[in-house]
């Protein structure tokens, strides 16, 4: 029988924490998102970082034996000595190989219940939003200000679980994207819910992030209530709505 660690090795470069690799992955075919700078074999399981054709790379039971780390496999926390994206992308991946009904394969079909709260106010207000998996970043922007009331006067970006200013999807507001000129960026309108959700391998209890002005950050973050398949999303966003835009909207909310 294989083992879960089988087909992925850590790859140590000059960062401060080492890196895994799925040996298995077609390069050719890799997300570009997941393969920054100059890159050796395999799929490199986080945006973080760049590769070089010099890093070292060992297997999983040299690197935890090296390091006397007590794992058997991608299960729990990452250790300190490697990359914590990787981990998780690493852990969800094989658990998506664990469970061939993993709702990863069928992104293009399914929406979201996103709850969103600001921080330290989690308990008093929230909105329920549901996106289609067309649904633009843009899209969720809108509906998003609508209800926590962010003006444009501050650059906001939005990421994954706890990225914040730490973002790996980059995501700024149309207009703010045009005016930074920054395209290690992305605009709003560039990316959509089911590029989000081939990224992160969305599930119910994961979450996006949203900071509001980089230089005093407020943080949000909106949590996967449901996952809905097309049936079932036809039906939550054919009912009563509180507002939407053409492929979103605002179901239910608690205020204050």
């Amino acid at each position: 029988m294989s083992e879960p660690t089988d087909g992925f090795v850590i790859e140590i470069g000059t960062g401060t924490v080492a890196h895994i690799i799925d040996m298995d992955a077609d390069q050719d075919k890799t997300d570009s998102r997941f393969s920054l700078g100059l890159s050796g074999p395999g799929k490199k399981m986080c945006s973080r970082g760049n590769r070089y054709p010099g890093d070292k790379r060992v297997t999983f039971e040299e690197f935890v034996s090296h390091h006397d780390i007590d794992k058997a496999g991608f299960e729990g926390d990452a250790p300190d000595a490697i990359c914590s994206y990787c981990w998780s992308n690493t852990r969800e991946a094989v658990e998506k190989d664990q469970d061939p009904d993993d709702v990863s394969e069928r992104i293009d079909t399914v929406g979201y219940r996103l709850r969103w709260k600001q921080k330290r106010r989690a308990r008093e207000e929230w909105y329920d939003i549901v996106v289609r998996p067309e649904t633009t970043m843009a899209e969720l922007d809108r509906l998003v200000c609508r209800i926590t009331t962010l003006d444009d006067f501050h650059l906001r970006m939005y990421g994954l679980e706890d990225e914040y200013l730490d973002s790996s999807l980059n995501v700024l507001p149309d207009y703010q994207y045009e005016e930074a000129g920054d395209r290690t960026y992305t605009g709003a309108s560039e990316m959509t819910i089911a590029d989000v959700a081939e990224q992160a391998r969305l599930r119910e209890g994961d979450r996006l992030s949203l900071v509001y002005d980089f230089g005093t950050p407020s943080h949000y973050y909106g949590i996967v209530k449901e996952v809905y398949d097309p049936e079932r999303l036809d039906e939550v966003l054919d009912d009563d709505v509180i507002t939407s835009t053409d492929t979103a909207a605002i179901v239910t909310e608690k205020r204050p």
